[in-house]
């Protein structure tokens, strides 16, 4: 991943919504960070998964990103730094991929969450996404309060901490040249901070341990760090394998992020969401089905003893629902699209709320 400043200024050629000629009011900045699945591994195609929802309300966002039924919408409005490309507008594709310049096949949550945003705000909308799979906020992410653990070498901690205020400080200098009709007197507000990660401290006790303490810094360091003291921030609670796996080291990592929920000097202005409930119930009944042995319980399997594999396997009409709803492995939220646009929205509707209270 390149975590300097940009590699390039990429256009949009899909369904576009129209652009202000000037940029009216200060450039409304949203930074996302995390590791894997805010990079995001949903392929596209699986968008269209959402228009069969049993949820009518749900379903009927397929048309909100589809207005035409068949093209993916853009929004000129709202402008996106993905891992030190600059996209000048925002579109699909920009979840992970190969080439950073070049957009790919998949989203994260930043597609519905910029198109949620720019569609509530009047300014213009800058989100700075700086992800990177395998990172753990005890180490990669590490906050400069936290401390380091004992013998540890400072240059192998903190390095995508220090890679977000990088890239975002190099998008600030550069606004001007990056957004037509930027107005330096209005300038710009660091408004928000989206963190989903979670995944690679999971596996080891003292990561665990200090998950929520570690968070704590990290919220406070980047307000301190990003002279941004009234930052709101979301953060997207770790839902692998839906809400039935409230248990073990999942659990733990699960609580350790509500935990932010609960610190008096948040109050207001930080947001621990949910996002387990968002993932199809029926994507996680075929893929975490039966019972544990001995009734032990394992955490990411035997979560759904209802549906008994053995004795009722997966029907032709199931493996076609799977084919055309994930497109990926349960870590990564089965690369459901569905998933990841009602993430996305789940987000930016907790950021809004936060903005509003705040004001």
């Amino acid at each position: 991943m390149k975590h300097a400043a940009f590699i390039a200024i990429i256009g949009a050629s899909l369904l576009a919504t129209p652009a202000a000629d000037a940029v009216t009011g200060p450039v409304r900045v949203f930074l996302l960070a995390g590791q894997s699945n805010m990079e995001g591994h949903a392929q596209i195609r699986t968008i269209d998964f959402l228009g069969e929802d049993e949820d009518g309300e749900r379903a009927a966002l397929l048309r909100v990103f589809k207005p035409d039924g068949q093209t993916l919408v853009t929004r000129d409005d709202v402008c996106v730094v993905s891992n030190g490309a600059f996209f000048a507008a925002l579109q699909p594709g920009l979840g992970a991929r190969k080439v950073a310049e070049t957009p790919g096949s998949k989203i994260g949550p930043e597609y519905a969450f910029g198109y949620f945003m720019g569609q509530a705000l009047q300014e213009q909308v800058l989100l700075i996404k700086v992800a990177e799979g395998g990172t753990s906020l005890y180490q990669n992410w590490r906050p400069p309060s936290a401390g380091l653990p004992p013998d540890a070498r400072p240059e192998e901690f903190g390095g995508m901490y220090r890679a977000l205020l990088a890239n975002t400080r190099d998008t600030l200098r550069n606004l001007k040249t990056l957004i037509p009709g930027y107005d330096e007197r209005a300038g710009y507000e660091i408004s928000g901070f989206v963190w989903f990660q979670g995944f690679n401290d999971m596996f080891d006790p003292l990561m665990r341990r200090e998950y929520s303490r570690n968070l704590v810094c990290l919220i406070k360091d980047l307000r301190r760090d990003l002279d941004a003291p009234d930052m709101k921030v979301v953060v997207g609670v770790m839902g692998i394998n839906g809400p039935r796996n409230e248990i073990g080291k999942q659990k733990e990592i699960r609580d350790s992020q509500r935990f932010v929920n609960t610190v008096p000097e948040f109050a207001g202005t930080v947001r621990a969401i949910e996002t387990a409930p968002l993932l199809h119930p029926k994507v996680l009944e075929l893929n975490c089905p039966g019972s544990p042995p001995d009734n032990i319980p394992q955490p990411g399997r035997w979560l759904y003893p209802e549906r008994d594999i053995d004795k009722e396997p997966i029907t032709p009409e199931e493996q076609a629902l799977l084919g055309r709803a994930t497109s990926d492995l349960g870590y990564h939220y089965f690369g459901e699209g569905r998933f990841f646009i009602l993430l996305g929205k789940s987000m930016a509707e907790a950021m809004l709320g936060l903005m509003k209270a705040g004001r």
